[in-house]
């Protein structure tokens, strides 16, 4: 009898002290984030929540590293910030103050759909989001830019310039479900068919065959009725490349389209400095004019 009593009792204790513990385990509180400037992405111990200027509840009790990233700008970021969980715990304020980085490069990432892994030279930088993937502190010159998703064909750029000191902007990157993705096996020619293979300089670029988008160089088109075809090869940030290709029962047409860079808008000469010739010389012949007047 003393046994059980005894071992009744432990039970007891173990209760009164675990199950507090397990309650709180539970517990959520809320971070509220501004930036300046904004809009700019927050990272809460690594998982995207939202962009600055908003309330972010659902975060677990406990400490936190919170991450603030803009393009352009360097990261900013805190560690150990102790969001306390309950209904009653108040929400954590945070304010961000960025710095402009003169030195290292930005860049903003979206795309249909959205959800896609984004990664720049191989290392994964998040997934893009209404606003666009925020991207902070790139070493500035040329990256291979790769989008990839479940269900679609991976997307990817080569030769992606980005200037230190400025944020550049890979946008309406249009992700090409692979029921209808194109595919690229090796081409050998059919006896009925055709196939065009396109690639660009710099690659990435759009391909529309008759008006119809049908992916990103580089491309493989097979299974062509015999014709005549009009393709636009497009970048954002470059002029547009188009032409027509013909291509009969068996060929193979191979096609590299060197898109060259949107030039730059002319500036305008100004006005004030041609008009100042004929006032001056306006003004000469009123003062001989009056001279010779009182002569």
């Amino acid at each position: 009898m003393k046994l059980s009593l005894t071992a009744g009792m432990c039970l007891l204790l173990i209760l009164l002290v675990c199950l507090p513990a397990s309650a709180a385990a539970g517990q959520t509180g809320a971070v509220s984030v501004i930036s300046s400037p904004q809009p700019a992405d927050v990272y809460v111990s690594g998982v995207y929540v939202g962009q600055t200027n908003n309330a972010f509840v659902n975060i677990p009790e406990g400490s936190h590293t919170v991450r603030v990233v803009k393009a352009g700008y360097h990261e900013y970021v805190a560690e150990n910030v102790y969001v306390p969980g309950g209904p009653s715990a108040n929400t954590v304020p945070m304010s961000a103050n960025l710095q402009k980085s003169e030195t290292l490069a930005g860049l903003v990432v979206d795309s249909t759909p959205e959800g896609a892994s984004v990664y720049v030279d191989d290392v994964y930088y998040g997934t893009t989001h209404y606003g666009g993937l925020q991207i902070a502190d790139l070493s500035s010159g040329l990256h291979t830019i790769r989008l990839e998703m479940d269900g679609y064909k991976p997307y990817t750029v080569t030769d992606y310039n980005t200037p230190s000191g400025y944020a550049t902007y890979l946008t309406n990157v249009r992700l090409i479900p692979l029921a209808t993705a194109t595919p690229t096996p090796t081409v050998t020619g059919s006896t009925t068919t055709a196939a065009i293979t396109l690639d660009s300089t710099p690659s990435g670029a759009t391909v529309s065959l008759n008006n119809e988008l049908r992916g990103y160089t580089p491309l493989t088109i097979p299974e062509l009725v015999p014709g005549s075809y009009s393709v636009l090869v497009s970048r954002d940030g470059y002029m547009a490349w188009q032409t027509t290709l013909t291509v009969a029962a068996g060929d193979v047409v191979t096609q590299t389209a060197v898109l060259n860079p949107v030039p730059a808008a002319p500036v305008a000469p100004t006005k004030a400095a041609a008009g100042i010739v004929p006032v001056f010389a306006g003004v000469l012949i009123a003062a001989g004019c009056l001279i010779t007047f009182r002569h």
